[in-house]
């Protein structure tokens, strides 16, 4: 009795299974995405592809060739050495951003358009302390890519590449931006640094470098210049809006607007380890430490020297390095400023003619 009650229980149990799976709604195959995936997908997929399609027109590769003296035993030979990079066309009749150290000392550049077109390129100017160049080719009503104000870039927001990686033409990669305001040495001898970058982890490769990063609404919001190569998806842009400034200086002048100073930004804790361990006897712990003056330069003929540390612009204290290249920047061509900085543990004043 207790057997025959359980398989009619069994039974009972079989049949509403039965009804149930008839009842139901079939499932979707294994190989198809829920409907969802493809809409979220959709969001972000359709974005880039438009961004690309407004700046990729813009983005240039940039091929040059170079000669170089090769030892070979007793004798020197020439050799020619070909480089390629990208750049991004900022103006219609011609003139294009790029990296400085894709063009620097190139004896033959050409410019070829993503629809193919080739011109033969000129430097019209280049900075080496933010790697920027300006290459003029003759041609007009050339696509131009908008820029955006870099000083409102968020962390996290998308960043996209576009450029010729080892020579493999208009090349996207898609990331973040993972940091801003990122300063990266790149010549420890000189202590020389690019400041207030923009780090992402889209891909960057040699030959990206003077490509536009740019953002999801198609505007450039940087200059791909550098990557850390230990590292994988450490990739840097100078921003868009000192990009843009630096091509129109030198579009105008011939060169950018320059104080003529190396340095860094002391810190109470920077200066602590510079007394502990190289006996530097600092008067202050924070202002722009020079370390290098160049030679001919405005800070140069206001007497600036190595080793001084400027402290105010105008009767206004300043914290660092960045906020002296800021008041230069707004100073312009012609201005002049009223610095204030130390020697030691002397407090001084100049005057510098920009």
């Amino acid at each position: 009795m207790k057997w025959r009650l359980s398989l009619g229980v069994t039974i009972l149990l079989l049949a509403l299974f039965m009804i149930w799976s008839i009842l139901s709604p079939a499932e979707a195959p294994l190989g198809d995405a829920p409907a969802e995936s493809q809409d979220t997908r959709g969001n972000w997929e359709e974005p880039v592809v438009q961004a690309v399609q407004k700046v990729g027109p813009a983005t240039v590769r940039i091929d040059t060739t170079r000669e170089i003296v090769v030892d070979q035993f007793f004798f020197q030979q020439l050799q020619e050495q070909r480089g390629v990079g990208s750049g991004v066309i900022y103006r219609p009749d011609g003139y294009i951003l790029t990296n400085h150290h894709v063009v620097a000392g190139a004896d033959d550049i050409v410019v070829q358009l993503a629809d193919g077109r080739r011109f033969a390129g000129s430097v019209v100017g280049g900075d080496a302390l933010t790697d920027l160049a300006v290459v003029k080719v003759e041609a007009e009503e050339l696509p131009v890519a908008s820029f955006a104000d870099s000083n409102e870039l968020r962390v996290g927001q998308m960043a996209i590449a576009i450029g010729n990686p080892l020579g493999q033409s208009n090349t996207v990669t898609t990331g973040v931006v993972s940091a801003v305001n990122r300063d990266l040495l790149v010549d420890p001898r000189e202590n020389r640094y690019l400041e207030g970058m923009i780090q992402t982890d889209a891909a960057i490769n040699p030959g990206n470098s003077g490509g536009p990063l740019i953002n999801q609404a198609g505007e450039v919001i940087g200059v791909t210049t550098a990557i850390i190569e230990q590292a994988e998806g450490i990739g840097f842009a100078i921003p868009s809006t000192t990009a843009k400034n630096i091509g129109d200086q030198i579009i105008s002048h011939g060169r950018p607007l320059r104080l003529g100073v190396l340095g860094g930004s002391l810190t109470p804790a920077l200066v602590k380890s510079l007394r502990e361990q190289a006996n530097l006897d600092l008067a202050v712990e924070r202002g722009a430490f020079l370390t290098r003056v160049l030679p001919n330069s405005p800070a140069a003929e206001g007497g600036l020297l190595q080793g001084d540390i400027v402290t105010s612009v105008d009767g206004q204290e300043i914290a660092g390095m960045r906020e002296l290249q800021d008041a230069v920047q707004r100073a312009g061509f012609g201005g002049s400023l009223t610095l204030g900085f130390y020697r030691g543990s002397t407090f001084r004043q100049t005057e510098v003619q920009l």
